[in-house]
């Protein structure tokens, strides 16, 4: 399923998307293209969805196209099939090999081999798709298992911080696994007490994300990090 968008251009090198102005850096009709082009992908990857664009050209001229959230610009046909996988459950197949590595080298007891592997991954998506696709989330969260199979739940916590607050800002109910794994490994880590802290910090503030859902984990995660901090000044 697509949502749509209109583009507009004008022959003095404006630009609108649905209505709203989106201004270039040159007033060119090339510039005007790539202005409104970069708009439309940011609205698909906020929708988290191919959008169907229809663009209308200074002397009435109208093209059909879809643009998808990694910014590819797809014939009509070629959306019909797309996957619609807004939350990335499933391993893109671009990243299949690279995931199924990953893996192996944690299942195989070569787990800093698997951290430094996830690592990578991630900047090979970020460097592919932006730092806020669905895709880096998912990666997030694998550099955060392997952080937890290394023995390092206090990184994986704040790993599955980070992606959980990705999934916030796409407004994706994955955000809830990912908190969810974060408050589990905080109350697991045996760091010191000032990391502590801080990470119970950083998971109130996520657990906020949550609004009154996480009401419950949020107060219990408040008065543990003031029973750190008064077992901190104690000692």
């Amino acid at each position: 399923m697509t949502s749509e968008v209109t583009i507009t251009i004008a022959a003095d090198g404006r630009g609108w998307v649905d209505g709203h102005e989106v201004r270039g850096t040159n007033g060119t009709l090339e510039d005007a293209h790539a202005a409104t082009l970069a708009h439309v992908v940011r609205i698909a990857r906020q929708r988290r969805r191919a959008v169907k664009v229809t663009a209308t050209e200074p002397d009435g001229r109208r093209w059909a196209f879809v643009v998808t959230t990694d910014g590819d610009v797809l014939e009509p046909h070629q959306a019909t099939h797309l996957t619609q996988d807004p939350d990335a459950e499933d391993v893109p197949a671009a990243y299949a090999v690279q995931v199924a590595a990953v893996c192996a080298a944690l299942d195989s007891g070569r787990e800093h081999a698997g951290m430094g592997l996830a690592l990578k991954l991630e900047g090979e998506v970020v460097g592919r798709h932006g730092g806020d696709h669905p895709y880096v989330w998912r990666v997030r969260e694998l550099r955060a298992h392997a952080a937890v199979v290394c023995g390092l739940p206090g990184t994986g916590c704040e790993l599955y911080l980070e992606a959980a607050r990705g999934w916030a800002e796409l407004h994706s109910p994955a955000y809830w696994a990912a908190v969810r794994r974060a408050y589990a490994l905080w109350h697991h880590a045996t760091e010191q007490p000032a990391r502590m802290v801080w990470l119970g910090e950083q998971l109130k503030e996520v657990l906020e994300l949550g609004g009154p859902r996480a009401t419950s984990a949020r107060t219990h995660v408040v008065q543990r990090v003031d029973e750190l901090r008064l077992g901190d000044i104690a000692s």
